[in-house]
């Protein structure tokens, strides 16, 4: 069977609706009109026939009623078993009285019909004459009550079908106008869809009706979701193309060095040199895939944080230790004013991982011969580590881009960095999993500032004792 279009079953469900509605209306107004019209006839036969059956009451010797001879009224007096006993002198045939039912004490109406066909409507009146039981049958033509119920019939059956035909085209005018929003969206999607693939921004802003009803909120909910999706697209796409010049450096230099081994036989130094920098190379890969891993587990939701009390400023300062060599090999000072003891809830070695990272590029973008500061204080409910270096510092405008992958603000003179390009973005992993933020202040050829706040948890969920606060 053929799938008809929504636009077609909504234009037939409305005409449907409309169609039943309108008949029943029809039907109902026809049966008030002719039960109107009825009520009518059957007052007027009432008001006719009261003067005559008080007169025969009054004075039951005189043939009232075979005098009568008034244009559109008959009448005939009967019996209690039925028998005609007068008719008024326009009446060529007794009446055919047949329909109005059986006789009972009070007046009944129905149809009635003469000799010759013609159709009326009669009232049967009962009353005493005495002893006598009688009833004086009126009757009057109902040729124009049928007129004015046919011309309605009439009037109802060529409007019924125009009707529906005036609510099919408005239905589908309207349902058309209301839908042309999702026949829009229709047609910009399958257009996105087509160029999805290329490069640049693949889609464009859908327009908005301005009735600001469902489908202009459906029209706004596809916009910022369509955004979304160029944005995530965009930013994959840079990050696959990121990720594969960070690779092919190294992956380069292994290609390079294993080959040069390959090309002749070479001395147990000149192997012991290139194994160094394949080590080394080998390391760096290791760190970018291990970076892309943290950052694909922290964007699906399941960085898992192995939480457990420790003495944060234990961890900070193991970090310092380590990186001082190197910081010597600059000759950088790091200076720590760490507060004692400090005891928190979290992940050790995430939280060791992320030190370094501030700590390594603090050194790295630091000229020789001067200083790293580090702090490490808790205050108000929280814990802050500040690390300040006077470094070559970070341009206002890429402020708002240092936590990319692999977006570097200036270029270091030291190298390729440790993370891979991936540092600030696996530091604010790691920093948010832990529920904490991180700010940077800093000014170009003076220096840079990252301050990491942690949330402080209570001496009981840190499980630790609280000894000594004070400071260096």
């Amino acid at each position: 069977m053929k799938a008809h279009t929504f636009r077609f079953r909504m234009m037939l469900l409305f005409s449907t609706v409309v169609g039943v509605l309108l008949a029943a209306s029809y039907l109902a107004f026809g049966a008030l009109l002719v039960s109107e019209i009825h009520s009518q006839l059957n007052r007027q036969l009432l008001e006719t026939a009261r003067p005559i059956v008080a007169d025969l009451i009054t004075d039951p010797n005189e043939q009232d009623v075979s005098k009568l001879d008034i244009p559109g009224e008959y009448f005939e007096l009967l019996d209690g078993s039925g028998r005609v006993l007068q008719s008024s002198t326009n009446l060529a045939s007794p009446l055919n009285l047949t329909a109005l039912g059986p006789r009972t004490s009070h007046p009944i109406f129905g149809a009635a019909t003469t000799g010759d066909g013609t159709s009326l409507r009669a009232a049967m009146i009962p009353f005493d004459r005495g002893a006598q039981k009688l009833a004086l049958a009126v009757a009057i033509p109902a040729l124009g009550a049928n007129r004015v119920v046919d011309s309605f019939a009439r009037v109802a059956l060529l409007l019924f079908p125009l009707s529906l035909l005036l609510t099919a085209g408005i239905s589908a005018w309207y349902v058309g106008r209301s839908l042309a929003p999702i026949t829009a969206l229709t047609q910009h999607a399958a257009q996105m869809a087509r160029q999805v693939t290329k490069r640049g921004q693949f889609w464009t802003p859908l327009a908005v009706p301005s009735t600001h009803d469902e489908l202009s909120r459906l029209a706004e909910t596809f916009n910022q979701l369509l955004q979304g999706v160029d944005s995530a697209l965009g930013q994959l796409r840079q990050f696959v193309t990121d990720a594969s010049h960070e690779l092919r450096t190294p992956l380069s230099v292994l290609q390079g060095e294993t080959e040069l081994l390959l090309s002749k036989p070479r001395t147990t130094e000149e192997y012991r040199q290139a194994l160094s920098v394949c080590h080394d190379e080998a390391k760096s890969l290791t760190r970018i895939v291990e970076g892309l891993f943290t950052l694909s587990m922290a964007d699906a939701g399941q960085l898992h944080l192995a939480c457990e009390p420790l003495y944060i400023d234990e961890v900070l300062e193991q970090a310092c230790a380590l990186v001082t060599p190197r910081a010597r090999a600059k000759d950088i000072a790091i200076s720590r004013e760490l507060q004692h003891e400090v005891a928190y809830v979290g992940d050790e070695a995430f939280l060791h991982q992320l030190f370094l990272i501030f700590l390594d590029n603090a050194i790295k973008y630091s000229p020789p011969s001067t200083g790293v500061q580090v702090r490490l204080e808790r205050f108000n409910g929280v814990v802050r580590a500040r690390f300040e270096d006077q470094g070559i510092g970070i341009p206002s405008e890429h402020l708002s881009r240092i936590y990319e992958r692999f977006y570097r603000a200036a270029p270091s003179s030291a190298g390729e960095a440790q993370s891979g390009g991936l540092g600030l973005a696996i530091a604010q992993a790691i920093v948010c999993a832990h529920g904490g933020t991180i700010e940077c202040a800093s000014t170009p050829q003076v220096g840079t500032t990252f301050t990491v706040t942690l949330p402080f948890p209570s001496p009981a969920e840190s499980g630790l004792p609280q000894r000594n606060m004070n400071k260096n």
